[in-house]
């Protein structure tokens, strides 16, 4: 006997859900990786700017450190520390995706239209920042090596770290 409180779901909209919430958290990955990206570049420019007093050193770092912040904070909130923190400062790309993952598999059924729209908006953000973030790495990256390698420095790597490293 069938449950009349159990709506009736069909295999391809199982199969339908699993595949957007398979696609959201590929983008919450990408997400995840780009900041990671981010820190890791930041932490080697600190490393080198540290162990060295040129002044246009100190200047180009911080100027590429802060373009590199400007997009992480768009797609993270590194501002949070505490659980009242997210009142203050607004949750970013990579949770309101991860929030959107959990709506499309919060029951059985077909994701809804919105979930589709609120999903292809938070990917085209995330694209956009994902731009930004090539561009600063393509433009000005580079520059910064060359003041690194002339200063007898290594310069600094691009790239996600491997798991378990900093």
């Amino acid at each position: 006997m069938r449950n009349a409180n159990v709506p009736t779901v069909s295999d391809r909209d199982l199969v339908e859900q699993f595949t957007l919430a398979k696609q959201i958290n590929d983008r919450v990955t990408v997400a995840h990786e780009a900041v990671l990206r981010i820190r890791s570049l930041k932490d080697q420019m600190a490393a080198r700017t540290a162990a060295n007093t040129d002044a246009g050193l100190k200047t180009a770092g911080q100027s590429l450190a802060d373009k590199l912040t400007s997009v992480e904070g768009e797609t993270y909130q590194y501002r949070n520390r505490s659980n009242q923190d997210p009142l203050n400062y607004p949750i970013r790309l990579n949770n309101k995706l991860a929030a959107l993952q959990g709506i499309v598999e919060s029951g059985d059924a077909k994701p809804t239209d919105q979930s589709y729209a609120v999903f292809k908006d938070l990917s085209a953000r995330l694209d956009k920042e994902l731009a930004r973030l090539e561009a600063v790495v393509k433009a000005d990256v580079p520059g910064f090596n060359a003041l690194l390698t002339g200063l007898k420095l290594e310069p600094i790597k691009d790239g996600v770290p491997p798991a378990g490293t900093k």
